[in-house]
């Protein structure tokens, strides 16, 4: 049996990827209850996988979903989004993972100099 990552249903040996969710499909079934929630829109592949990996630090497991079709190039699976992507969460994680994405871009916006006690395990 094979289960969908992002939806959770589950399909037989022979599909490899979620009709729903176009995603690849894994053999564990997924722990959470119920869909994964959109928490950001992101505008290409770099940015999604540095919010997702803050995300993943602060314990938030997260899925990073183009906004492209497998396999087809550049053809969207939604047309009503310009991002490249966005980032999933559980229901239960959806605020902690706004709030922490919220506070991530605004520490971003007021940039400034990275001090030696900013960087985990400097000396």
């Amino acid at each position: 049996m094979a289960y969908c990552p992002e939806c959770g249903a589950s399909y037989g040996p022979q599909v490899v990827a979620c009709r729903v969710c176009r995603v690849v499909l894994v053999t564990e079934q997924p722990v959470e209850v119920g869909p994964p929630e959109i928490v950001h829109r992101v505008p290409d592949a770099a940015a999604g996988a540095l919010l997702a990996g803050m995300l993943e630090h602060h314990g938030i497991r997260s899925i990073l979903r183009s906004a492209t079709l497998p396999g087809y190039g550049s053809v969207r699976r939604d047309w009503s989004t310009t991002a490249w992507g966005e980032i999933l969460v559980s229901g239960a994680d959806a605020a902690e993972a706004r709030a922490l994405i919220a506070d991530y871009l605004l520490a971003l916006e007021r940039g400034g100099a990275v001090k030696d006690e900013d960087v985990e395990g400097s000396a």
